[in-house]
């Protein structure tokens, strides 16, 4: 049953627009602004949350075969995805071709990725390995390696995690904070996507930084990815050619964007075939 829900809904997420309508969560936030309302800085926000995801697995487990696996389907689909998820990268990928770069670097700045100690010929392309990768975490593999390991519920806590750390009351401070408990839930997935990024691409070189961090805790999970994505790089795509007054930074984010972007592909796929394999070699 795993198995046909991850393999259904990464088809259905992936080709198709019908999981926008799962994804309008004013009901969330309007729930997460009344707490901060009446119980201002309360834990009470956390038992919540969770009693609400252990309700969900006690419910999920309850019911006969066909009926939970439409409600898993239901709520992998509510927990994948967030956005466009097909086109989000490429579309920032084509403004950057468009020399409309002021836009894409407001966004990455919004986004938490732009480095603030980098060297500035390299700040840009460092920002886009961060975002691509933090974006098919978010979307993808976090969502379905939790679903893999706790079912629907496990989809659906780090889903809500992420979503209650953007959240404005959590940004403004009137929420307590659960970035522990998302850096936490990321903390495989980031592994286990890193792992498929260097089998995707250039194992050698991949392989070893993953190696180097992977036991290391303090690395942010974009920085991990960013590294792993670095390395596993193949510039095997033909190279833009760019006018000379190009600004560096600029010029080697768009020469490697359209790799970046084969190779994300891959891992991508990658790593859905391998929860599927998992899933058929231990059930």
């Amino acid at each position: 049953m795993a198995l046909l829900s991850i393999v259904f809904v990464f088809l259905l997420a992936r080709y198709t627009g019908l999981v926008h309508y799962l994804h309008r969560d004013t009901w969330f936030a309007s729930t997460l602004n009344q707490f901060a309302l009446r119980k201002p800085h309360s834990w009470l926000i956390f038992v919540a949350l969770f009693g609400a995801v252990v309700l969900l697995a006690v419910v999920w487990w309850q019911l006969d075969f066909w009926l939970s696996f439409f409600l898993g389907v239901f709520l992998l689909l509510y927990s994948v995805g967030r956005g466009d998820w097909c086109k989000g990268m490429r579309n920032l990928a084509l403004q950057l071709r468009e020399e409309n770069p002021e836009s894409v670097l407001l966004h990455l700045e919004e986004s938490g990725v732009m480095p603030s100690d980098q060297d500035t010929g390299q700040a840009l392309w460092l920002a886009w390995r961060r975002y691509a990768g933090c974006w098919c975490l978010d979307r993808v593999f976090a969502v379905f390696f939790w679903f893999f390991i706790l079912g629907p519920a496990g989809a659906v806590l780090y889903r809500w995690a992420v979503m209650y750390n953007n959240h404005e009351k959590t940004h403004s401070g009137d929420l307590p904070s659960a970035k522990k408990l998302q850096h936490f839930l990321e903390w495989l997935p980031v592994r286990f996507m890193g792992g498929c990024a260097c089998l995707a691409g250039n194992f050698t070189t991949g392989m070893r930084i993953w190696q180097k961090n992977i036991l290391d805790t303090q690395i942010t999970s974009a920085d991990f990815l960013a590294q792993c994505l670095d390395e596993a790089l193949i510039l095997d795509v033909e190279v833009s050619l760019l006018p000379e007054d190009v600004e560096y930074s600029l010029r080697l984010t768009l020469q490697r964007s359209a790799a970046l972007e084969m190779l994300m592909k891959r891992t991508e796929i990658l790593g859905i075939v391998s929860l599927a394999l998992a899933i058929l070699i231990l059930r």
